[in-house]
């Protein structure tokens, strides 16, 4: 198996005010200064990026953009809903590329930041290099409804009783099952704001790890698990601020780029028919399912995989 690359100090590290002076982004480059330009989207949303995302490039190659979406991780005012939307996102990424003058650059993303990565790429194609994505989600109500309806619930009722105990065990639509958590992530008392978003995210992790009795121990602060789940809830209750047409065809011009996509075959949160879809609207679209991982971008195999992706999209350009 290959070993994640070794861990690195950045060579910078800043806080970038967005242009709407709204956020505070927390933004880190590691590896080589002069090397391919690779920006790191990080999942959730509201995730904020793993002290392991630069390990899947070689350093020498690659030149590291990580960074903290609004909101997230490291990134002020914490838990922020205010001017979070996914178009300001996207804005946030050409403030970046303008400012560390990344003329042209790989993306690289997975779940919630593989369609970040789509949409960046779709918005500016002749700038992109190539695009590795891994579990890609897509804001489709039969995604929604796979997590908070009846898809993984079926998969895993015990992990699904722990994650309705908050809102009554009935059985519920995912229209019911969003509305019914955004007045506990939202309530007056933070007891209840903190219970529930520990459920929400105990669910997800579940998912994640396909193990429905799985104790996630957090290397957050109840502060930021009840951020993560807050932003979370705040796009997927709202198709996150999408067109529910946005995957339904194919961009011509992101069809000329080399794409990458691995997909667990025991990712429980993001569906197979999500790669599937994206294999049709792409037939050079590399799909890779990988029968020992899951969603986890950490798990062995899944780890393994993404290091060759950035490897075999790094010798395309000479590297």
């Amino acid at each position: 198996m290959h070993r994640l690359y070794p861990e690195i100090q950045p060579y910078l590290e800043e806080v970038m005010t967005t242009n709407d002076g709204h956020h505070h982004l927390w933004v880190a480059h590691f590896g080589n200064p002069q090397g391919i330009p690779v920006i790191c989207l990080h999942g959730g949303p509201g995730a904020g990026t793993s002290p392991l995302m630069h390990r899947f490039f070689d350093p020498e190659t690659y030149q590291i953009v990580c960074f903290d979406q609004r909101g997230c991780g490291r990134s002020q005012p914490s838990g922020s809903l205010h001017s979070n939307t996914t178009d300001l996102l996207l804005d946030d990424l050409d403030q970046i590329t303008t400012r560390y003058n990344l003329l042209r650059y790989v993306l690289f993303g997975g779940s919630c930041g593989a369609t970040l990565a789509l949409l960046c790429a779709a918005r500016h194609p002749n700038r992109c290099l190539g695009v590795v994505l891994r579990g890609v989600f897509l804001n489709t109500e039969s995604n929604l409804e796979w997590m908070y309806g009846r898809g993984a619930s079926e998969m895993y009722p015990a992990a699904w009783a722990d994650f309705m105990a908050p809102i009554g065990c009935q059985t519920k639509s995912f229209h019911e099952v969003l509305n019914a958590y955004r007045h506990l992530l939202h309530a007056d008392d933070e007891f209840t704001r903190l219970q529930a978003a520990r459920a929400w995210n105990l669910w997800e992790y579940r998912l994640s790890v396909g193990d429905s009795q799985a104790k996630k121990t957090s290397r957050f602060s109840p502060h930021a698990e009840l951020a993560h789940a807050q932003i979370e809830h705040h796009y997927l209750s709202q198709d996150c601020f999408l067109d529910p047409r946005t995957f339904s065809d194919p961009n011509a011009e992101i069809a000329l780029l080399p794409m990458v996509l691995l997909h667990g075959a025991n990712d429980h949160v993001c569906p197979l028919s999500n790669a599937v879809r994206m294999k049709e609207l792409y037939p050079t679209l590399k799909l890779r399912v990988l029968d020992q991982a899951s969603h986890c971008a950490f798990s062995p195999q899944m780890a393994e995989g993404l290091c060759e992706a950035t490897q075999e999209l790094a010798a395309l350009y000479g590297h």
